[in-house]
């Protein structure tokens, strides 16, 4: 196990998180992941197109820099060999926190993800990885998905290592209500009967205005909704890794699979709400 391993360990890991090669000749505890492959398209599937009825006009994705498939391959097979000296793969990896500090970020996100009526889930939470090792939280204002504003979040300290969650509820409008939903399969554009049906949730990855706050410092998004499932790493430049969120979760007995819900055919295109956190410039 990783965590076994003495501090003084270099960790090399792919896109899903798996652990490709351990390296003990290295001053202190490092890892590093491969630059993701995933393309805009991959991390931004959750955005409607802009023509699509009720999408927010004023959300703008972060920039994603990917290497190509072929590449990230060429990579963990040199890294595997232990290989990690080569030009290619020095090209191609990225720094990244330790698995324990981004479980200690993700278990701070999970525990105020509750509340009324799962209130959490339409929250942003984060903080900073300080000097010292402190990892802080908090949790921004519940948002409302029906007006359309998104989810924000004000950190105010300075730090190199910024985290935060995009939420993951989501709500249904139906004949001009709306009610809790879980989480639709954003790859899907659902139709219904009722025109005046449509389903509403928070864009998983970074914004624009994520990457633009996010200075000199690295970022981390934890996109909390079950069809992302994902840790979108990035900096002023754009998206540039990604890790499952299963890489920092603890393992457990998996629950029963609850009831599968039924989803008529909708006439609505899916309506997206788009998260934006607040930062002020770090540096």
């Amino acid at each position: 196990m990783a965590d076994e391993i003495p501090a003084d360990t270099a960790f090399y890991f792919n896109e899903h998180g798996a652990l490709l090669w351990q390296n003990p000749d290295v001053a202190r505890r490092v890892s590093f992941v491969i630059r993701t492959s995933k393309s805009f398209d991959d991390i931004f599937n959750d955005v409607p197109q802009r023509d699509t009825p009720a999408a927010g006009n004023s959300y703008s994705p972060a920039t994603v820099i990917h290497i190509s498939r072929q590449t990230a391959k060429k990579v963990e097979r040199l890294i595997r060999r232990g290989q990690i000296d080569d030009p290619l793969v020095k090209e191609n990896i990225l720094p990244v926190v330790d698995k324990e500090i981004l479980r200690k970020m993700y278990d701070n996100i999970q525990a105020r993800c509750s509340g009324s009526d799962n209130e959490g889930n339409y929250k942003e939470h984060g903080g900073v990885l300080l000097p010292d090792g402190t990892i802080t939280c908090i949790s921004g204002d519940i948002s409302d998905p029906r007006t359309f504003a998104g989810a924000a979040l004000i950190i105010k300290d300075k730090a190199l290592v910024v985290y935060h969650s995009h939420p993951g509820g989501s709500v249904e409008k139906h004949n001009g209500s709306y009610a809790s939903f879980e989480e639709p399969n954003p790859n899907k554009v659902f139709f219904s009967k009722s025109s005046q049906t449509e389903f509403i949730w928070y864009v998983q990855g970074p914004s624009k205005q994520d990457q633009e706050a996010i200075g000199k410092g690295t970022g981390y998004v934890f996109g909390m909704s079950s069809s992302s499932g994902l840790i979108y790493i990035y900096d002023s430049e754009g998206v540039k890794a990604t890790l499952p969120i299963s890489f920092v979760k603890k393992k457990t007995v998996k629950a029963r699979k609850s009831e599968s819900r039924e989803v008529r055919k909708v006439d609505t295109y899916i309506a997206g709400l788009f998260s934006n956190i607040q930062l002020p410039s770090l540096f």
